[in-house]
């Protein structure tokens, strides 16, 4: 067999076998089962209530409890993601702490973003019962980072 004749009897195959992993790949990626995930409306519904159930800021100042305050916006996919944590944690650690949503799209929170420098969102500003700040994160926080923190503001207050 010449060398032509060979590469005529490889190049189908090789045609063949591509054509076919091409189809398996576009047959395995449309299987693919969906990632259970919070639905982006979900998440906003969880946001605004948490919102509608904070504490006003001013009160959070006058009433002598450490406080969580959340700087957040509604657009905002991450804020939406840890809604139903910070929810959580509001429901387990809401007699002991503030806790404060504060939208930057709003006029009250946009008020407080350049006092308190809010570099984006969501960004928590944990402050202790004696006003003074104790820790600041941005971004996507890991719940145990969030829980561990509410833990120490706590504690710093006993």
């Amino acid at each position: 067999m010449t060398g032509q004749a060979a590469k005529r009897q490889v190049y189908p195959l090789a045609r063949l076998s591509i054509l076919l992993l091409s189809v398996l790949c576009l047959f395995l990626v449309a299987c693919k089962p969906a990632v259970a995930m919070p639905s982006s409306l979900t998440g906003l519904t969880a946001l605004r209530e948490m919102a509608q159930q904070s504490v006003p800021y001013q009160t959070a100042l006058s009433n002598g409890k450490a406080t969580l305050i959340e700087f957040y916006a509604d657009w905002c996919t991450t804020c939406q993601s840890l809604a139903p944590s910070v929810s959580r944690f509001h429901q387990k650690y809401g007699t002991q702490i503030n806790f404060v949503m504060l939208n930057v799209d709003a006029p009250q929170g946009s008020q407080l973003i350049q006092p308190f420098q809010v570099k984006g969102v969501p960004q928590f500003f944990f402050i202790r019962s004696d006003h003074k700040l104790a820790k600041t994160l941005v971004g996507r926080v890991p719940e145990p980072i969030l829980a561990q923190q509410l833990e120490q503001l706590i504690n710093s207050a006993s």
